[in-house]
């Protein structure tokens, strides 16, 4: 397994989409554990978010998660 940087919160920890609560995909810490090597997810991009067609509005990765990394 590899630690790496979360992508919906860029390794920051905090989600800003919620009021600066800890970020829910990866707990706060900033980095999530993906099996090695790491691999971008294929659908988002590596990104952890995707755009709702309806609302024009990001939301997470059903791919992924919001990791970013394919597990």
């Amino acid at each position: 397994m590899a630690m790496v940087q979360c992508a919906w919160c860029g390794g920051k920890g905090i989600d800003d989409s919620k009021l600066n609560s800890p970020c829910n995909v990866c707990g706060g810490d900033g980095f999530v554990n993906v099996p090695d090597p790491p691999t971008k997810c294929g659908r988002c991009r590596g990104t952890g978010k995707v755009t709702d067609s309806n609302s024009h509005r990001d939301e997470k990765c059903s791919g992924c998660g919001g990791s970013g990394w394919a597990s």
